[in-house]
């Protein structure tokens, strides 16, 4: 067997793994669209409930790959990733939709406990850790191209951006063809091994980060097509028809424009831009860098932000976002030594700057700047939890313990948007506003308790410990 078509087998495997439920997030808003009245939760779950799913099959594949043939289970789980994953273009309602994207953590979670013991069955000492090293990023770009695609896919419709999952096929003729199957190991007592205290309190903090982070890819989409209703007016925006003729053709809108708009909180010149969108029913006002749409309802002018942009826009933030964490990643050694401690406290921060942007711009580069920010943080936050887990827990149960963490991110996955829900009463101008002025204002809060712990560690010589640092899956 060449050993290159069977390293390549097993590193196609790390491209359906990270960023797989999120995937699907640029179609979010159509969507909601497609089912209108939907309780905007619900369209966040199809993006997390297979992380739910994930974390019990996870458990059960690895379980399973010391008691039968890890190809079989392998075949087994990409067949369920497939139906999963491009079923959900077939779905004709939400429930439906997420009854199919619960089969598809199922396949997600067989996948993932194999696609790393893989690379330590067919690979020995340095080859490990190098390809241990190639899966990371590989699965990177695995997430990168993944929210390209549907994003693109999704401009033209948002069955289609499901048809990102069709490369499950293309690698599980792969896996047939080329991999090998391994030996059978059995099973050891390192499962069995106690856990300090300090693991479980890494996974819970896992849990909130994530809980945090996902925000941006369950919402960004919606966010982004959003037109938040500013306010509505039961009287006209123009003394009378004749002045709304006029300044119709003129392009400009009136003193009683203005006035209506300033007694609703919102300053307006009377140098904005007035032009008809659609003859009698939707008309739009441009002030500057922002735009405002009007539209003729039963119940009077409905008065909205225009939205920032469409779909496929989201699909290429969020995988700039990826990239970021890459990037993040891969200079985290250096910034332990140079920063130390204080690593900690400038990822949480960044992560609330992000979200305070993403609370407050109306404009794309706002949008993209707060992305590169999010991304940064994740890129440095989760190796930090992984490398104090592996640092507190003997060398016998240290894969347990990774388990265990990883187990906390993906249930603050399924949880970020029945958590961040109870967040849309907190400040602003809509639902996503109000959730990530909260996430920034609890990150902020968060900063200065690690700000405070950083301060604490230094003064215990806390330096020493990160000069030397090497971050697992960097090399």
């Amino acid at each position: 067997m060449n050993d290159l078509l069977v390293k390549t087998s097993i590193l196609s495997i790390s491209l359906l793994t990270v960023m797989a439920s999120a995937a699907i997030s640029p179609a979010l808003a159509k969507i909601s669209q497609a089912f209108p009245g939907t309780d905007p939760t619900l369209i966040k779950l199809i993006l997390t409930l297979p992380s739910l799913l994930i974390v019990p099959f996870s458990l059960l594949g690895g379980w399973l790959a010391t008691r039968m043939k890890k190809k079989q289970i392998l075949l087994i789980g990409l067949v369920i990733y497939f139906l999963g994953g491009v079923g959900g273009g077939l779905a004709n309602s939400v429930p439906q939709l997420l009854v199919i994207r619960a089969l598809f953590g199922v396949g997600v979670g067989l996948i993932i406990p194999l696609s790393i013991s893989l690379i330590a069955d067919f690979c020995q000492k340095e080859e490990r850790a190098r390809m241990m090293g190639l899966s990371g990023s590989v699965s990177h770009f695995g997430g990168v191209v993944f929210l390209l695609l549907s994003g693109w896919l999704a401009c033209m419709s948002w069955r289609y951006s499901f048809g990102v999952y069709a490369l499950s096929l293309v690698i599980m003729v792969m896996v047939m063809v080329w991999l090998p199957e391994p030996e059978i190991k059995p099973v050891t007592g390192a499962a069995k091994a106690k856990l300090p205290l300090e693991v479980f309190w890494c996974a819970l903090l896992g849990a909130l980060m994530m809980v945090a982070f996902y925000a941006a890819p369950t919402s960004l989409a919606m966010f982004i097509e959003n037109e938040p209703r500013m306010y509505t007016s039961s009287n006209p925006l123009f003394k009378d028809r004749a002045e709304l003729e006029a300044h119709l053709v003129s392009g400009t809108i009136s003193s009683t424009t203005v006035a209506s708009f300033r007694e609703n909180g919102i300053n307006i010149s009377g140098e904005a831009v007035f032009l008809v969108e659609e003859d009698g029913k939707r008309w739009k006002i441009t002030d500057h860098n922002r735009s405002y749409i009007v539209k003729k309802t039963p119940e009077g002018l409905v008065i909205s932000a225009e939205r920032i942009g469409r779909p496929g826009i989201a699909g290429f933030f969020l995988s700039t976002m990826t990239i970021v964490g890459v990037v993040a990643g891969v200079v985290l050694a250096t910034l332990l030594r140079v920063l130390g401690p204080f690593c900690g406290v400038i990822g949480i921060a960044s992560m609330a700057v992000g979200y305070m942007l993403l609370g407050s711009t109306a404009s794309l580069p706002g949008v993209f700047i707060s992305m590169l920010c999010i991304g940064f943080s994740s890129g440095v936050l989760m190796p930090l939890l992984l490398l104090r887990a592996a640092k507190v827990t003997p060398d016998s149960a240290r894969a347990f313990s990774m388990a265990v963490v990883s187990v906390g991110i993906y249930l603050g996955q399924f949880l970020s948007p029945v958590i961040l829900k109870m967040a849309s009463s907190f400040p602003g101008q809509d639902l996503f506003r109000a959730q990530f002025n909260f996430l920034a204002f609890a990150l902020a809060v968060a900063s200065v308790f690690s700000l405070v712990s950083a301060i604490k560690s230094v003064r215990q010589g806390g330096f020493k410990e990160y000069a030397a640092v090497k971050v697992p899956g960097h090399h």
